[in-house]
């Protein structure tokens, strides 16, 4: 359960913020970004460009995942960041593009 007064920020590990500070996440989507694209990209399998990418979902949670580009990043698949998830999207972007990418 979430205390009073206390952001999702406030919650993660010292690790994982200043990783979420050092890539600039929080101050783009302060700015409004609604979709922050972080890291390289990659070619999938299926031809489409994605990346791993970070937005807030409905609750104003920080969530982690996967965004193609369409002529603009449209995130495919999130889920509420941890270190974990950030792990688990690196190793599926990388285990899922296109061989000699």
């Amino acid at each position: 359960m979430k205390r009073a007064g206390r952001t999702q920020t406030a919650l993660l590990s010292v690790k994982s913020q200043r990783w979420l500070q050092a890539a600039g996440i929080e101050k783009a989507l302060a700015a409004g970004d609604t979709i922050v694209p972080v890291g390289r990209t990659y070619r999938l399998r299926d031809g489409q460009l994605a990346t791993l990418a970070f937005i807030r979902d409905d609750e104003a949670r920080l969530c982690v995942g996967y965004a193609v580009d369409e002529g603009e990043w449209v995130m495919v698949e999130s889920e509420p960041f941890s270190a974990r998830t950030l792990g688990y999207y690196e190793r599926w972007l990388k285990r899922h593009r296109e061989l000699g990418a």
